[in-house]
């Protein structure tokens, strides 16, 4: 049976905010006190284990929890030290702040080697592939390789700074959909791609399902499963936040799914996370890496 990846991006709701323009939300922990108890209470209930991606700058007030994830089996690896969106445009001093950095606390606060990272809206290019090995890291799951990713390109551009440099696009959003080997630095990283269908390479991530038809997002995932590609399929710790009860900041309700009661949410993630579990042998990233031996290098 072919293997696939669960996991989960640990973004505050203040950083979300940002992700909209937002930029004067204060620091918030709601993910960890609400939204992450709920989801490992989920995982043990489907006996998953998954890779959680976590921002460096939360590592030390959540060193509990994170250990407590790490004893429960799940996987700690990074999103970055602060989550700066356009990711790729930082300088090489900032860069290489927010790869290493990140690998160092994170491994500090939850007691094991950090082998992996997702870039803030997986926006990566080779420099950023280089930095990363560099760094330590032994795998990325950043790269998008669907036509969508110039719909992320564009979004950052509007609400960017460094406008010029977010269009020197290189072709990594058209690559290769399967997990390969591509060359960073003196060394390979190993690259697990988001999720993305065969032929109009449609995004098979968990806020689709809250963006299009539900039978549309079905077949999607029917189809990767079809396919012997191993495969990850991500979501974001909001995806178990409240609006109303939790209290989240109002202006987070542009989100996907931000406005649905927190019932329907779960049971819409334990369906997916449920056929996907019945479909394949699932792996964290760090058992993905072990498995690579025969991977193909990038074209």
């Amino acid at each position: 049976m072919s293997t696939a990846v669960i996991s989960c991006d640990l973004d505050t709701v203040d950083r979300h905010l940002h992700g909209y323009g937002i930029h004067d939300a204060s620091r918030c922990d709601l993910i960890y006190r609400k939204a992450l108890p709920r989801l490992m209470e989920l995982l043990e209930e489907l006996d998953i284990r998954a890779t959680m991606f976590v921002i460096g700058e939360d590592a030390g007030e959540q060193r509990t929890l994170l250990r407590e994830l790490v004893s429960a089996g799940h996987e700690i690896a990074s999103h970055s030290m602060s989550h700066p969106e356009p990711f790729r445009v930082l300088d090489d001093e900032a860069l290489r702040y927010e790869v290493g950095q990140s690998r160092a606390v994170l491994a500090e606060a939850s007691g094991e080697d950090v082998i992996g990272f997702r870039a803030p809206g997986w926006d990566v290019d080779q420099r950023v592939l280089d930095a990363l090995r560099a760094a330590g890291y032994s795998y990325d799951a950043s790269v998008f390789p669907s036509p969508a990713l110039f719909l992320n390109r564009l979004a950052m551009f509007l609400k960017s700074r460094s406008k010029a440099s977010l269009f020197r696009m290189e072709l990594l959003g058209m690559g290769s959909r399967a997990p390969h080997r591509r060359r960073a630095g003196d060394a390979d990283l190993i690259e697990f791609p988001v999720a993305v269908s065969r032929w109009v390479r449609f995004p098979v991530y968990h806020t689709l399902a809250y963006l299009v038809p539900g039978r549309v997002f079905d077949r999607a995932l029917d189809a990767m499963l079809r396919e012997r590609l191993a495969f990850g399929y991500q979501f974001h710790a909001v995806d178990l936040l409240d609006l109303e009860r939790d209290g989240v900041d109002a202006r987070l309700g542009r989100h996907p799914g931000m406005r649905q009661p927190l019932d329907r949410k779960v049971e819409l993630l334990r369906g997916m996370l449920r056929k996907v579990k019945v479909g394949r042998e699932l792996v964290t990233y760090r058992q993905a890496v072990n498995e690579t031996s025969g991977l193909r290098a990038a074209a």
